[in-house]
């Protein structure tokens, strides 16, 4: 009985050190949100940063209100799940696939018109910068050029490929590519729709592509559990980033790519530093898988989709910036401020407490020294 007695205190103990484990917050999460009924498999920001989209399994797209974070409308036509979201460069409407169709929306929620020609699940889009233009990824074994104004195929890129999974429209240089689920990477031209080159890619299915704003690289995401970065002017991989454990989902360059975000089924999100192909910081609070993710136009916030059913909203603190590319200098300066040392024995309580306002203000003025710095080098 006692050796009974001790096992139940064990596990006891245990389970309350593992569920506070999991009950740490990152400090950088701001709101998570449970509108959805069912797993949520895209998130999009508007271009303006005032709303954002989210479309889930539950059949359903909610446009949402960034500065509330309150869902004001709520969407119901596609029959199954919504993959794939994504705004025109003048935020002026939205593409959502799902089923086998795309649906097109005023910025409003309002319907505008649907493209239909794929047989199988639409997984991704790509939209031309002048808003013409979309390109689309289905579980059949084409992708489509569509022309937006007229609803209908502008051309069939039939590549005897397996079904392609992540596509991409630069809308830098008016290039097309699509990845496969075997492990291919195919670049064509959008004047006469020709292949100019083919990567051999990954180990596995590819499900999300991403052209840098600049059209100098192309970001490839795979069931192999990496990222690559391809230079387009050498036809060469740039960098392999190694950081996820399971699939990864979703890839986005920042706007001045500078950054590149991934989310990926070991339910973790990471920032990393486009030109030296590092890690900077990964976001930890989802249960489940990440499907989709997105990064504001200003490059301050981070929005997540997930299979545990919730859509998380994250600030890249200063902080985080700070602490990888100044991190020595930083330190350096806060030290020589003498505002952080421990309590002096000559001091009162209440000259502390002023010292420690004090340092909290030079902290703050600092950051924002660095975070200058840091923008001024784009």
């Amino acid at each position: 009985m006692k050796n009974f007695k001790l096992s139940i205190t064990v596990l006891l103990l245990l389970f309350v050190s593992i569920k506070s484990i999991f009950a740490q917050k990152d400090e950088n999460l701001i709101a998570t949100l449970k509108e959805h009924s069912d797993e949520v498999h895209s998130i999009a920001f508007s271009p303006d940063g005032k709303q954002f989209i989210s479309g889930s399994k539950d059949e359903t797209i909610k446009i949402w209100d960034f500065g509330t974070l309150q869902a004001i409308q709520t969407l119901q036509r596609h029959y199954a799940t919504i993959y794939e979201l994504e705004y025109s460069a003048d935020g002026g409407f939205f593409f959502s696939g799902g089923d086998k169709t795309i649906n097109i929306w005023n910025k409003d929620g309002s319907y505008v018109n649907s493209l239909s020609g794929h047989t199988t699940a639409v997984w991704s889009l790509g939209v031309s910068r002048n808003g013409k233009y979309l390109v689309s990824g289905s579980f059949d074994n084409n992708f489509r050029l569509w022309d937006i104004k007229k609803a209908e195929t502008l051309h069939i890129f039939e590549n005897n490929k397996k079904s392609v999974l992540a596509v991409a429209y630069s809308i830098s240089n008016n290039l097309i590519a699509c990845g496969s689920q075997d492990g291919s990477i195919q670049l064509y031209t959008f004047d006469n729709f020709e292949l100019i080159h083919s990567f051999s890619a990954h180990g596995g299915n590819i499900y999300s592509l991403d052209f840098s704003n600049n059209g100098k690289y192309l970001a490839s995401a795979s069931r192999d559990n990496n990222v690559k970065i391809w230079d387009l002017e050498k036809m060469e991989i740039s960098h392999v980033l190694t950081g996820h454990e399971r699939s990864v989902m979703s890839i986005k360059y920042s706007s001045n790519d500078r950054y590149l975000l991934s989310g990926s089924y070991d339910a973790s999100i990471i920032l990393w530093d486009v030109q030296k192909g590092e890690e900077i910081y990964t976001f930890l609070g989802h249960s489940m898988p990440v499907n989709d993710i997105d990064i504001s136009q200003d490059c301050k916030y981070i929005l997540s989709a997930s299979s545990d059913q919730t859509i998380k909203l994250w600030e890249i603190k200063p902080e985080i910036l700070i602490n990888y590319y100044f991190e020595d200098e930083f330190q350096n300066e806060l030290s020589k401020s003498n505002l952080f040392d421990p309590k002096r024995s000559s001091e009162s309580r209440a000259e502390y407490k002023e010292r420690q306002e004090k340092a909290e203000l030079y902290k703050q003025t600092l950051l924002q020294k660095f975070i200058d710095r840091l923008d001024k080098s784009n």
